[in-house]
């Protein structure tokens, strides 16, 4: 999959939402409907690489930003390293629970700059949120 270029950060509940959405979406299919095209790009021969879901429902995998700091917190780094050592239903499983962990601090750190009331209704909707895991 190809990354996308969104240009515009999530400033509203509603957006944060969706872009957790649209990420969620795309990890979601590459460890279901694209799991062996992710699998085989999970090359434990290659660098350290890292899932991307985007807010347009495409993934990609690929080495973490270069910027530092980057621009949003990153995904669990070296998920190919484990690949083989692993069964493929628990390497999915390991990097669904990563993938969960990284989706829910990119959405808290999008949520860092609503203010209170904002805040309390981020937090309903966020824990009400499926997480990847359950899927893999």
């Amino acid at each position: 999959m190809e990354m996308s270029s969104i240009s515009s950060t999530p400033r509203t509940v509603e957006e944060i939402y969706k872009d957790y959405s649209g990420r969620r979406s795309a990890i979601v299919r590459a460890l279901t409907h694209d799991v062996d095209e992710f699998y085989s790009l999970c090359d434990p021969d290659k660098e350290n690489l890292c899932l991307y879901g985007h807010p347009n429902e495409s993934w990609e995998v690929t080495l973490p930003a270069e910027e530092v700091p980057p621009e949003l917190p990153e995904p669990a780094l070296g998920i190919n390293f484990s690949r083989d050592g692993m069964q493929r239903r628990d390497w999915l499983s390991l990097v669904a629970v990563h993938s969960d962990s990284w989706l829910l601090s990119v959405a808290f750190y999008q949520g860092a700059r609503l203010n209170r009331n904002e805040r309390y209704s981020f937090g309903s909707v966020l824990f009400t949120i499926c997480l990847c895991m359950p899927i893999a």
